[in-house]
């Protein structure tokens, strides 16, 4: 997108001179199209005698810019006004530029440089250019910038890592659903090769986009150097002190000191197990975030990680308000037995569906003692961690449409999918953390899961029975709203030891396919969509195994409230008008 000259755009390979025609043909103010084989351009001269050559497709539409006006050097599109700086091929009103092309009057002749740019000089203006398009709500722009740097040899990944990055360094209050569903896209690359990876980030942008339009770049400190002994409990203890400034520049002055991503992890793990925050986000997202940079490179991790840190420090402590009452002062209580916890584990076995029963039905205390029993016998958190799976994913197959309809009361299905995504990252994080206070996830997961309780429905409680059904059979299950018929033949395909990689393929197809049209209520889709697959995969010989599938694809395959607007509007007469505020169930 730059008139520059060939040595000053840094290219690499030779030019490519192609004669477009004589001076005589180009007067000036006036735009003629010259086809270039398959570049089509649109050359002109400025009333101050300068020859420009600017790719003929307006960005916006494709409409020929040679149908446009001249006015000193800004070219406008005449169909929707669209203004070029003809030098430089910079958009000054509108969207995007247009790609410029070097120019040359010679011997006679007016000759442009058709060769391609050298991909070092194109890439970071396509990177910056998908930055605005990101910040102005421009999907199309945005794809098209992706698809350009995808062309000029940037790697997919990098692109979504990219779009992650972008988001943790302007949201208002740090990351945001954009991390964990880039890693979520990652994943689903395994179905979308070569370009088609523009699909998944399709979605990632549009989250982004709706999450970040018009924000300014979030203010952060500067790094502060660290000479203690213990640099988790002091970050620990400024985000609990809610000082944030100074958590985040000691968080910082590690990433600037070489701390590994091990290290960096760990602080934002202790940090994040003081309290169970923000319906479970944080966690979620640090998971994610681990995955993510362990894929791309963890050079990104000084962009990503601070952004966790500050979501922690803004996030809402759950257990401090009265639903978690239990939880606060029953774990508090607990954590000085930690230590002694972690080291008797001895992986003794325990009754999981036990587990599982008493915290989809007890009340606050058995859900707590039905993690403490096992982990005092010495169970292994991590089986405790997949029980818990198993009652978050049976809490999620319960969920009553009613409560989404319910115009009086917040909860619905979003709600219902963050207890099992919880329960997945508390999974996740057990695998490989050995500190004591990891086990806090444990009881944050139970209290979690056993809140939702009231969302639950008062029948079909049991899965269906199982069908003989192919792939394709379950997916048109999925879009005719068959919850009994997808479920059946998924848990049938499971119970035969089929291979369930191409139900999950063709799935990530169908998430990233627009079925569904609010970029969050897609984020939810996604991730859930993930997990269920996930932690199916995990619980391999749990009594619960099918419970994550079946939790996952009842989801998919029911109706889903997106547009609120009506909704909002009662709320909001009822909430002003008559004082009436709306009902929430599990809080």
């Amino acid at each position: 997108m730059s008139g520059k000259s060939d040595e000053d755009r840094g290219g690499n390979g030779e030019a490519m001179w192609t004669e477009v025609g004589s001076p005589g043909d180009f007067p000036a103010g006036e735009l003629r199209a010259v086809p270039c084989g398959a570049i089509k351009l649109v050359v002109g001269r400025t009333e101050t005698g300068r020859v420009f050559a600017l790719d003929n497709r307006c960005p916006h539409e494709g409409y020929p810019l040679a149908t446009g006006t001249l006015r000193g050097e800004a070219l406008t599109c005449c169909w929707h006004n669209w203004k070029f700086d003809v030098g430089s091929g910079r958009c000054t009103l509108g969207g995007e530029g247009v790609r410029a092309f070097p120019v040359r009057e010679r011997e006679g002749k007016v000759e442009v440089d058709l060769a391609e740019p050298d991909p070092s000089f194109a890439i970071p203006g396509y990177l910056e250019s998908m930055r605005e398009a990101i910040l102005d709500h421009d999907l199309g722009r945005a794809l098209r910038d992706g698809v350009r740097a995808l062309q000029a040899g940037f790697g997919i990944e990098e692109l979504i890592a990219e779009v992650a990055a972008i988001d943790a360094e302007y949201g208002e209050y740090g990351s945001t659903h954009v991390l964990p569903v880039a890693t979520d896209a990652l994943r689903a690359l395994e179905v979308f090769e070569g370009l088609d990876g523009a699909v998944p980030l399709g979605t990632v942008l549009d989250l982004c986009m709706d999450a970040n339009q018009r924000l300014p770049k979030r203010t952060t400190p500067m790094a502060v150097a660290y000479d203690g002994d213990d640099l988790g409990a002091e970050i620990q203890a400024a985000v609990e002190a809610e000082d944030l400034e100074r958590a985040e520049g000691l968080y910082r002055g590690a990433i600037a000191s070489g701390a590994s991503l091990e290290d960096l992890e760990a602080i934002l793990f202790l940090v994040i197990s003081d309290h169970l925050l923000s319906f479970g986000h944080p966690l979620i997202y640090l998971v994610k975030a681990g995955e993510l940079l362990r894929r791309v490179g963890e050079e990104h991790a000084g962009r990503i990680l601070p952004a966790l840190l500050f979501r922690a420090g803004v996030s809402t402590r759950e257990d401090t308000l009265p639903y978690m009452r239990t939880l606060a002062t029953r774990l508090e209580a607990l954590r000085p037995e930690f230590r002694g916890l972690r080291d008797g584990v001895r992986g003794v076995p325990f009754d999981a569906v036990l587990l599982r029963d008493l915290v989809l039905d007890g009340s606050p205390d058995e859900a707590f003692d039905a993690v403490l029993a096992p982990l005092r016998a010495g169970a292994d958190p991590a089986a405790i961690a997949e029980a818990l799976v198993g009652a978050a994913a049976h809490r999620l197959w319960r969920f009553d449409l009613a409560v989404e309809y319910d115009s009086e009361v917040v909860e619905g299905w979003l709600h219902a999918t963050h207890r099992f995504t919880f329960a997945s990252a508390v999974r996740n994080a057990l695998r490989t953390l050995e500190q004591p206070f990891a086990l806090a996830f444990l009881f944050q997961a139970a209290a979690f899961v056993q809140t939702g309780k009231r969302m639950d429905r008062s029948e079909g409680l049991e899965f269906p029975a199982e069908r003989e059904l192919d792939v394709d059979g379950i997916l048109a299950a999925i879009l005719g709203r068959d919850v009994d018929a997808a479920v059946g033949g998924a848990l049938g395909r499971l119970r035969r030891g089929g291979d369930l990689a191409p139900l999950r393929a063709r799935l990530r197809e169908l998430v990233h396919s627009d079925p569904l049209v609010r970029p969050i209520v897609v984020a939810h889709a996604v991730k859930t969509l993930e997990a269920g697959f996930e932690e199916c995969e995990a619980l391999q010989g749990h009594p619960d195994q099918g419970a994550p599938l079946a939790a996952a694809l009842r989801f998919l395959a029911s109706p889903v409230v997106e547009r609120r607007v009506r909704e909002t509007a009662e709320r909001s007469v009822r909430w002003v008008a008559e004082g009436r505020m709306p009902r929430k169930l599990t809080q």
